[in-house]
């Protein structure tokens, strides 16, 4: 008797090899059990707490921490290293910063224009291939946890139609920080320099909790993603602030490591040996780059099911309605 054809369907079996057709999703759907509510990858029942948020966190690691692997290394590790090695080269080329005389010869307008022209060259050459990282991910995180197949190729494609949209709100919901940042820094910094940072960095955390639920709001429901992802935090707030500053930690991991290995270059390169400064500079970024993307990988986990919590919360929602809202 000849070997049996492997099941599509069976969730204790490989797929097979696709020869140019696929069922379509509605066949996974349908032969997928159902398993309640309670055992939903991604929707974590207020009933199971923290338990269950971290249980379905490491779950979306579990998954397709492999393709997780390729997309942020492409995404967020690749036009990292670039852009860090342009911008060293940039500075050593131009024979460094003169903070010192900013406020003479007219310099300080010459930062400035610097900084304007950085900051643009980071959002086209850094931010946007990010945020087509950051959908990538969410696409390929919900169709696996709904039991559909989805390959790497497919979720980058999706974030190539989604990335335009994602930046463009990040960088205004970055701008809303960095405008509240500056107003509360200028009322309280002059007071007391030390004791007028303690509102700056209050306002700093709660203002990066308010816009930490943009990325999946604006890929899950399109509308209004900056007042979603504040009306989502503040309907459980000490519950999500609580699971937003545990993430938080993987950033200030991040901010460690950045200043560890710039200290490192410090230390290394001697005064006016720009080759070393290039050489040593850049391998300390990809270094940081390759030690960021598993932090980064915890980020968006956390962050997809924190946002799909919430979201559960307000009323009955399932990975599968998760699923066909992305493909919307």
């Amino acid at each position: 008797m000849s070997e049996s054809t492997p099941n599509p369907y069976d969730a204790g079996g490989p797929l097979p090899a696709e020869q140019g057709f696929r069922p379509p999703d509605e066949a996974y759907r349908e032969a997928m059990p159902d398993f309640g509510a309670e055992h939903d990858p991604l929707v974590n029942p207020e009933v199971q707490g923290f338990s269950g948020w971290s249980f379905r966190v490491g779950g979306v690691l579990r998954r397709g921490w492999q393709q997780l692997l390729v997309i942020f290394a492409l995404s967020h590790l690749l036009p990292t290293v670039v852009f860090g090695a342009l911008a060293l080269a940039g500075v050593v080329a131009s024979g460094g910063i003169d903070l010192a005389g900013l406020g003479r010869n007219g310099t300080g307008e010459e930062l400035i224009a610097a900084l304007g022209a950085t900051a643009a060259a980071y959002v086209v050459v850094v931010l946007i291939l990010q945020m087509l990282g950051y959908a990538a991910a969410t696409h390929l995180a919900t169709r696996q946890a709904a039991g559909l197949p989805v390959t790497v190729g497919e979720a980058m494609r999706y974030g190539l139609r989604r990335m335009l949209g994602l930046a463009a709100w990040q960088v205004l919901a970055y701008l809303l920080v960095g405008l509240g940042v500056v107003a509360v820094a200028a009322c309280c910094v002059q007071i007391a320099s030390l004791l007028g940072l303690i509102p700056v960095l209050l306002v700093v955390t709660y203002l990066m909790m308010v816009i930490a639920l943009v990325g999946p709001a604006f890929l899950f429901e399109r509308s209004g993603p900056l007042r979603r992802s504040s009306t989502l935090l503040h309907a459980a707030f000490w519950p999500t602030a609580g699971r937003l500053l545990l993430l938080g930690l993987t950033l200030a991991a991040g901010s460690v490591i950045d200043q560890v290995a710039g200290g490192i270059v410090t230390a290394l390169v001697p005064a006016g040996d720009d080759a070393m400064a290039v050489a040593v500079g850049g391998g300390a970024t990809l270094l940081t780059a390759v030690i960021e993307i598993p932090l980064t990988m915890v980020l968006f986990s956390g962050i997809l099911i924190t946002y799909a919590e919430r979201r559960g919360a307000e009323g009955p929602v399932s990975t599968r309605q998760l699923v066909e809202e992305l493909a919307r």
